[in-house]
């Protein structure tokens, strides 16, 4: 895993995540955000890039199968990491939110920097599949009848964040036209508003921007794409995830 700091959104009880909770994982590069119900999860999603989501199993005010299951099937947030934690060690507890579609389960207590540890490794695993890349490069983008040139912030084959201040809304959809570095041919490719990337001052080094995800390429564009994001993937710093 790369310096990079992971946000995490931890569903919980509120008041079991502490300041001084919450400290101790930022000392480690991780920033906490809490919901303690499926709403603040959702408004939370809505407007921050979360990078991993981990469920307390044992909160009864929400049902974490139920959830890890919605948020599985929901397009714009399907890709995002999701453990599920319990203190219960029964096989049936394991195999319900695996089944569910959580890809990790963590029996509690465990010391916090080894599960921190266990969190960068399931991240590790997912960047290997939805590589991303820093990009020095502009796109044009086709949006309600207007193009607009926006900077990359980075780029995957599933997705891209395009650095702009302004703020379109989830589900507008786009069409793009990449010109990459050694692309001898631009790549059009239509795709879809997923999340805003507001400005935080807890992290500086997270771009303002648009998170957009690929929706249906024209041609070979998205082999082409694929064979540029292997080419540059090793070395190019990790990005946090965006889509």
């Amino acid at each position: 895993m790369s310096s990079q700091p992971i946000r995490m959104l931890s569903v919980d009880d509120r008041t079991m995540t502490t300041d001084l909770d919450r400290a101790g994982y930022r000392k480690m590069g991780v920033y906490v955000r809490a919901a303690a119900n499926y709403e603040e999860v959702e408004k939370l999603l809505s407007s921050e890039a979360i990078d991993i989501i981990v469920i307390n199993n044992d909160y009864k005010r929400v049902d974490a199968i139920q959830i890890t299951k919605h948020l599985k099937t929901t397009e714009a947030w399907k890709a995002i990491p999701i453990v599920v934690t319990s203190v219960q060690t029964a096989a049936k507890v394991r195999n319900a939110s695996l089944e569910a579609g959580a890809d990790l389960f963590v029996e509690q207590p465990l010391p916090r920097q080894y599960f921190i540890e266990k969190l960068k490794q399931l991240l590790e695993q997912k960047t290997r599949t939805t590589e991303r890349v820093d990009v020095q490069s502009e796109v044009t983008m086709e949006i309600d009848g207007t193009s607009v040139s926006c900077k990359v912030g980075d780029l995957s084959v599933s997705g891209i964040l395009l650095v702009t201040s302004t703020p379109y809304p989830a589900g507008k959809k786009v069409t793009l036209h990449l010109d990459l570095p050694g692309v001898k041919k631009s790549i059009e490719v239509t795709g879809e508003v997923v999340r805003a990337i507001a400005q935080d001052k807890s992290n500086p080094n997270l771009q303002t921007g648009i998170g957009i995800r690929f929706v249906k390429f024209q041609a070979d564009g998205e082999k082409r794409l694929e064979r540029y994001i292997a080419r540059t993937a090793d070395s190019s710093a990790r990005m946090i995830y965006y889509l």
